[in-house]
């Protein structure tokens, strides 16, 4: 018996390691996007040159979630443990920042036409 269980030790066994828990979590991706926005937002309306910063920012966002998602090692395993809600929460918190920067532009705007 004790031979058996050291013959097994012995054999190679294929081992599977989740990319899941090395990425962030969905419920993470949307609270990071929502925070993002908001401060970027009230930074737009406050002055307009928050802008050289918010738009280039919005932009890394959508290319980070892109990158992430197209990487020949990466996003294939996290579309396949995740699903396509990950995909749906990594563009959409990139979306939610750049709905933020256009909502602070549109704010401060009429901001200035009321004054």
């Amino acid at each position: 018996m004790l031979r058996s269980l050291t013959l097994l030790l012995l054999l190679p066994f294929p081992v599977f390691a989740e990319v899941s828990d090395k990425m962030p979590s969905q419920q993470n991706l949307w609270v990071t996007g929502l925070v993002l926005a908001v401060c970027l937002g009230l930074a737009v309306r406050w002055s307009t040159w928050a802008n050289l910063f918010a738009w280039p920012l919005a932009g890394l966002c959508f290319y980070g979630a892109y990158d992430l998602l197209t990487q020949a090692d990466v996003g294939p395993a996290i579309m396949r443990e995740q699903g396509s809600a990950y995909m749906i929460a990594a563009y959409g918190s990139a979306v939610l920042v750049l709905v933020g920067v256009i909502a602070g532009n549109l704010l401060r705007r009429r901001k200035l036409n009321h004054v």
